[in-house]
């Protein structure tokens, strides 16, 4: 057994790397390099210039890299999915409704980037996290104006998170780079969400409601595969 793990590490550790190359941060990451089948994640950051910095994930069957999606930093959300979606609904149609119970199965892929300011002590200190995740379920909600509550049972597949961080001060300029896989799990889920809507009084129009997403409360967690942490940049400084 710890032959096998060691062995998934180094695999781990081969496939996912990180560089620093004329001040820009390149990087390549994978969900599962011990397997014909997985995703993959490549982009890069260079913190002079947000539309020089990008994110994409593939599909990776054997040697053979399938685009899926991609973000840049300088988007205005900073992010991107690709969604499958299905409802049925039982009591009401939609959310306009006075009362709705539904099913949904969904499937989404999310890839984007975080950003983290933490200035102080005449320092100035930013993490830039490109993310990638993997996850779908089913689940039944009931909603009746201005709440909807749902619960599920979800699966996440993958999920990649490669903080970089900047350290800036008077003198120096410090960088590093994680690499953070979170364990592939299976989970159920409380959901709760709020509901705005509004309709034309004269022409007593059905409701319009948008969803504001609110809490999710996990219930029952099962993991799947461990998590995987590996430092793809040490703890380097340039002093000026």
């Amino acid at each position: 057994m710890k032959l096998i793990l060691l062995a998934i590490l180094i695999a781990f550790s081969f496939a996912n790397q990180m560089n620093r190359e004329d001040g820009k941060f390149i990087f390549e990451t994978d969900s599962s390099p011990e397997s014909p089948i997985g995703f993959t994640m490549k982009g890069k950051l260079n913190p002079e210039s947000e539309e020089d910095s990008s994110v994409q994930t593939f599909f990776r069957l054997a040697e053979q890299l399938i685009p899926l999606a991609q973000s840049s930093l300088s988007d205005e959300n900073k992010s991107s999915n690709l969604q499958f979606y299905r409802r049925w609904c039982f009591i009401g149609g939609g959310l306009g409704d006075a009362i709705t119970v539904c099913a949904y199965a969904n499937a989404e892929l999310w890839i984007g980037w975080e950003v983290d300011h933490d200035g102080g002590l005449g320092l100035y200190n930013v993490t830039y996290t490109p993310f990638s995740y993997l996850r779908g379920g089913v689940n039944v909600s009931a909603s009746s104006y201005p709440a909807e509550v749902s619960y599920g049972g979800y699966l996440s597949a993958y999920d990649i998170r490669v903080p970089i961080n900047l350290l800036l001060s008077d003198t120096q300029i410090c960088w590093s780079g994680n690499f953070h896989l979170f364990a592939t799990s299976a989970f159920t889920a409380i959901n709760t969400n709020l509901l705005q809507c509004q309709r034309s009084i004269p022409d007593w129009t059905p409701w319009d409601c948008d969803r504001v997403h609110g809490v999710e409360f996990q219930h029952l967690y099962f993991p799947i595969l461990d998590s995987i942490h590996i430092d793809l940049l040490p703890f380097d400084c340039l002093t000026f």
